[in-house]
């Protein structure tokens, strides 16, 4: 990151209503960012939005939630949600809202102070059902500084919805087994049954612009570590977003992959779809996006790899036992659970 006060880093912008760009937070400057995470779809949990501003300390950011402001989600032009703050910085929309496709959405939000943010007016359509999932062993799958790490690279089929523009983005959550519950200079074995739960660390974007209405064969959208020789539980999901979405998170995916490996931090932070009304300039991070989802998990069961790989294992490394039988419980995380996941081969 460079030690020069600048805020753009490319000038590459992509005008679709309001501007997608990145830019850097100089780590030597006191200035303070806004970031916001907001990103609504028709998934049956609560919806909520988070709300930022970084603040640089020591060459890293660090985000600090903003409490007590005002937040609203207008719909279709006319109707007004209000959101609840449930904990600092976070704002939940009420239990039974979920995104529908076709409806018109915008969030705005207005500072103690009175500054007001609006987004962009945010429109998605039906997601497309996704019609066969399956994966390839690939031994040197997933590139290293060092070295390259074996991988299963998952696929699928879809077709996409005819007479209208498309958009998506693929995510995905991994279910692992753990072994090990804690880790010090030993690493102690669980004393019950426990799985690891891994988000996508990136983005994977599509635009059906040469190819709307037709049939897609065999589109990568996940290029999972091969931990383990056991099996694992993988869930998709498959979104449909607005157009200026889109763009964010190709412009995000792109950042990713330009930094070198798939588990690092890209390095600019990226402007969004959110603005200061009374002073437009001001750069603000993250997006606001609604997205109808089509879920379905696949079952890996990692018999493409067996005497081709050695695992990478969960740890990144060989485990280092403890010399005696002591365990410890697997708690219940945002990472981690005790119970058995939904659709788990044993």
């Amino acid at each position: 990151m460079s030690r020069h006060s600048k805020i753009l880093l490319i000038a590459l912008v992509l005008v679709i209503g309001s501007c997608v760009t990145p830019f850097e937070i100089d780590v030597y400057s006191d200035k303070k960012y806004l970031v916001v995470e907001a990103n609504l779809n028709d998934i049956d949990k609560e919806q909520s939005i988070n709300i930022n501003i970084t603040n640089n300390f020591a060459e890293n950011t660090y985000n600090s939630p903003l409490s007590e402001l005002k937040v609203e989600l207008i719909v279709n032009k006319t109707e007004t949600i209000n959101l609840i703050e449930t904990k600092k910085g976070i704002y939940a929309l009420p239990f039974s809202f979920r995104i529908a496709p076709g409806a018109i959405y915008q969030l705005r939000f207005q500072m103690p102070d009175g500054t007001l943010y609006q987004s962009s007016e945010e429109k998605t359509s039906q997601a497309a059902a996704i019609d066969k999932i399956f994966d390839e062993f690939v031994a040197d799958g997933i590139k290293g500084e060092l070295r390259d790490f074996p991988a299963n690279y998952v696929y699928l089929d879809f077709r996409d919805n005819p007479n209208e523009k498309d958009f998506y983005v693929w995510t995905w959550t991994l279910w692992e087994n753990q072994r090990f519950c804690k880790t010090d200079y030993y690493d102690y074995y669980c004393g019950n049954k426990c799985w690891e739960i891994l988000p996508n660390k990136d983005f994977n974007v599509f635009s059906d612009v040469y190819s709307n209405g037709k049939a897609t064969f065999g589109k990568l959208i996940a290029k999972i570590p091969y931990y383990s020789f056991d099996g694992a539980l993988l869930e998709i999901r498959q979104q449909a977003v607005s157009e200026q979405a889109y763009h964010y998170f190709k412009l995000l995916t792109e950042q990713t992959q330009t930094n070198g490996t798939l588990v690092d931090t890209p390095p600019a932070a990226i402007v969004g779809n959110i603005k200061n009304i009374s002073n437009p300039t001001e750069p603000v991070g993250g997006v606001f996006s609604v997205a109808t989802v089509v879920k379905q998990k696949y079952w890996l069961n990692r018999e493409n790899g067996i005497g081709k790989a050695i695992p990478v294992g969960l740890l990144g490394r060989m485990p280092v036992l403890v010399p005696n039988q002591i365990t410890y419980p697997c708690l219940k995380s945002p990472t981690r659970t005790p119970t058995k996941p939904e659709g788990w081969i044993d």
